[in-house]
Parts: structure tokens; C-alpha cells; sequence
């Protein structure tokens, strides 16, 4: 883990990286929430209007990131989104944990929603950089047991 953190510091392009992932999540922000107004106002009904805008944010996430941040290329877009539905599952998992656990501790669930916001940035913005974008996850963990094993 130390080697980890050490080679992350080393890398000049994480904080640009950071700054555009946190401004791309701002984006799609707004598109998710302007989408769900837009289909709700055309009479959509609920479950639509949550999964036509959950698409939305989904899509664009995935390619601003692929395209304008990380600018990966060298793997196949859909072995990335399939990455990238791992990733995501895990962010959600954590955000429905914390918020229930928020709830059952007598916060609300927006309070909730706040807090797991704050865990899910580090969590996305790695998981997407090393293992979404980067080499993926079986390459990631050969590569890590390697280098334990030459320790």
C-alpha cells in the first residue's frame, strides 16, 4: 500500500486529473438533474423518468471520463464499461449502505446521500483512473501480486 500511495505522488497528472473528474462530475450533475426535470415534465412515469435520467448521467460519466480526462485508449471501450459497471456498483453499494446507516442512526437520508458523496469521490475517481481506465482489474491485481511476490 505504501509503494501504491508513493507511486501515486509521484505522478504529476493526478491533481489535473482529480480537478476534471470533480468537474465532470458536476456536469453530469446538472445533465442527470435537468434530464429527470425534462422527462417528468413531458409525463413520464416514475421509473422512467429515474432511468432514462440514471442513463443519462451513466453515458456521459463514461465517455467525458474516457474521452477529456483520462484519455484511455489503449484498452477496448467495452472492456472499460464493463469496468466501469464494477466500479459503479461498488460506489453504490457504499452510498446504500451509508445512507441506511445514516437513516438508522436517526440522520436523514440526505445527510446520508451527503456523506457517502464524500467517500465515493476518492473510490470513483481511483477506481476509474487505475482499474476503469487504466490497465483493468486483472492486469491490476497480476501486476500488485507480482510485485509482492519480488518483495
Amino acid at each position: 500500500m505504501i509503494d501504491f500511495a508513493r507511486r501515486f505522488y509521484a505522478e504529476k497528472s493526478w491533481p489535473f486529473q482529480l480537478a476534471r473528474y470533480l468537474s465532470i462530475g458536476g456536469i453530469v450533475t446538472c445533465l442527470d438533474f435537468g434530464s429527470f426535470a425534462l422527462l417528468l415534465r413531458a409525463g413520464w412515469p416514475l421509473l422512467g423518468v429515474i432511468t432514462g435520467s440514471w442513463v443519462v448521467a451513466i453515458v456521459s460519466h463514461f465517455a467525458l471520463n474516457k474521452y477529456v480526462n483520462f484519455r484511455a485508449h489503449d484498452r477496448p471501450a467495452h472492456h472499460q464499461a464493463t469496468t466501469y459497471g464494477v466500479v459503479a456498483l461498488v460506489v453504490w453499494l457504499t452510498t446504500t449502505g451509508i445512507v441506511k446507516g445514516a437513516v438508522a442512526l436517526g440522520a436523514p437520508a440526505l445527510l446520508g446521500k451527503c456523506v457517502a458523496i464524500a467517500f465515493n469521490i476518492p473510490i470513483g475517481f481511483l477506481g476509474h483512473r487505475y482499474l476503469t481506465f487504466g490497465r483493468g482489474i486483472v492486469a491490476t491485481l497480476r501486476g500488485a501480486l507480482e510485485r509482492r511476490d519480488h518483495a
